[in-house]
């Protein structure tokens, strides 16, 4: 089959999302599809995307090989004859971010810009053949806002190198991007008040926003300088798989995630139980608490309790740890699944 990949992208910026369209690329490749990727360059600031949204939308790509799979906002609003979409998420600041963290104002113009995103989203998805997201959280907000069912397909990962199960350490794991909503600065805190010598290593780079700042100034005010390894580097794939295979678990703690994250699924590959919070968003997709990992509220008190528990049951933390692998089997999160559903 002939496919077309089309995904947004910001310059100089390559998250989860353009990792995701990579690996979708190889993953049909593999399987004898031949692919032609567009990235598509889109500038989110509210003055200049409603332009951008007409420009693409008079892309127009109909009679042009079998399929389309649109995959990041606002791609979708390629026309073409076979279109698919895996929805990842909204232009959050006009739909469930509008009341806490909007990017215009409350006001005419404001609610304007907010119709607009409504109405572009639902011109382009709603000519999708088939409408997929990456989580059940994801589907819901497309119900609720948009009035559009979803069939929830959840990304596996991808690359030539992924963690493997390793012996267990004496220390937890963050890996991420360094940002406020991921809360670093949270696990800190919950390490400082632990009864046991439980150590965190946390690595990723804030992109300059000066949250590592943050992160390792907490860090030195609760005098954690010897239990913390603190990389605020982007960390590179091997560092990242070593240091997951030889933990005692992985955290990933942030604020209403539209996913799991790749960070659950390499902790699930790497059989460690996963540590989260009970407004992580996506990420409670993948656990389910005290049988592959720890859902604890989002304070430093029941955090530090978590880490505790799987400092002090070795075994029990390594038990949740192959289930967290047997998770990920029974959701069939798997390249195979994901490329016969977007093809059918």
């Amino acid at each position: 089959m002939k496919v077309i990949l089309a995904t947004s992208t910001a310059p100089f910026v390559h998250g989860g999302a353009s990792l995701l369209v990579e690996w979708l690329e190889a993953a049909l490749k593999e399987r004898g599809h031949e692919v032609d990727t567009f990235h598509i360059p889109v500038d989110t600031h509210s003055d200049r995307l409603p332009a951008q949204l007409v420009g693409l939308r008079l892309w127009d790509f109909t009679g042009l090989g079998d399929r389309l799979i649109a995959v990041r906002t606002p791609s979708y609003l390629i026309k073409h004859h076979s279109k698919v979409v895996w929805f990842l998420h909204h232009h959050r600041p006009a739909y469930d971010l509008w009341a806490t963290h909007p990017d215009v104002a409350d006001d005419g113009a404001g609610r304007e810009f907010r119709r607009m995103m409504f109405a572009s989203d639902e011109a382009g998805l709603s000519e999708a053949h088939a409408l997929f997201t990456n989580s059940q959280r994801v589907s819901d907000r497309l119900q609720k806002y948009n009035g559009l069912d979803s069939e929830v397909l959840y990304p596996p990962l991808g690359g030539d190198e992924q963690p493997t199960p390793g012996d267990t350490g004496d220390y937890l794991v963050y890996v991420s991007r360094v940002a406020t909503h991921k809360r670093q600065l949270l696990a800190v805190e919950a390490l400082a008040l632990t009864q046991t010598p439980v150590r965190l290593t946390i690595g990723g780079s804030d992109g300059g926003s000066g949250e590592s700042r943050r992160v390792r100034a907490a860090i030195e005010r609760l005098g954690l300088q010897d239990r913390v390894d603190f990389d605020d580097t982007v960390v590179s794939d091997s560092e990242k798989n070593a240091l997951i295979s030889g933990s005692l678990g992985v955290v990933y703690i942030p604020e209403d995630e539209d996913s799991y994250g790749f960070v659950g699924l390499e902790a699930a590959t790497a059989m460690k139980p996963l540590v989260t919070t009970t407004d992580s968003g996506g990420v409670l997709e993948l656990v389910d608490h005290g049988v592959n990992g720890l859902v604890v509220a989002p304070r430093p008190a029941e955090i530090a309790q978590a880490f505790d528990t799987l400092w002090t049951d070795r075994v029990r933390a390594e038990s949740m740890g192959a289930a967290n692998r047997k998770k990920m089997e029974d959701l069939n999160i798997s390249w195979d699944h994901v490329v016969e559903r977007l093809l059918a």
